[in-house]
């Protein structure tokens, strides 16, 4: 049952990379300031979460330092998310809901979770652990950028 809920999370994760990737594509179109850096900084992450999940996906070898970098690229974007977040910032072409503001508490410990599920990632690479206990985290952290984006993130 756990190996399966593992399975069903990775697939769902990969499948919302691929919608992600291809929504970078176009998502500067005439964004500026706190938007347009909140933008950069979530195409950061999907690429960090692009390359492992190649990984993941057996299509690229595992390598522990390929984990280390892109999951310190997640926590660093993460620990900072919250303050791409100002009250007022909904302008523009941004994706994010008006509810990010109107349950602001739950937006925060979404994204302190995605950093502590980052850093998890990278405390396990590290520490040279086996690339399944790795998969398990992956599909952790995926659990968490999935979270949020549902409650807080506008579909085009």
């Amino acid at each position: 049952m756990m190996i399966h809920t593992i399975k069903h999370t990775m697939a769902l994760t990969l499948m919302l990379l691929g919608l992600a990737s291809a929504a970078s594509v176009s998502a500067h179109d005439g964004a500026s300031g706190v938007v347009k850096t909140r933008k950069d900084a979530m195409a950061d992450m999907a690429d960090a979460m692009k390359a492992m999940a190649k990984v993941v996906k057996g299509k690229t070898a595992y390598a522990p330092q390929l984990f280390i970098d892109n999951g310190t690229t997640i926590v660093g974007h993460s620990a900072m998310l919250v303050d791409l977040f100002p009250a007022g910032s909904k302008q523009g072409k941004s994706e994010a809901k008006q509810l990010i503001w109107q349950q602001w508490d739950d937006f925060v410990t979404l994204a302190q979770r995605t950093e502590t599920a980052a850093q998890g990632l990278v405390d396990m690479a590290q520490q040279g652990s086996e690339l399944r206990p790795l998969k398990k985290q992956f599909a952790k952290l995926g659990g968490s950028c999935k979270a949020c984006h549902q409650d807080y993130r506008q579909k085009k």
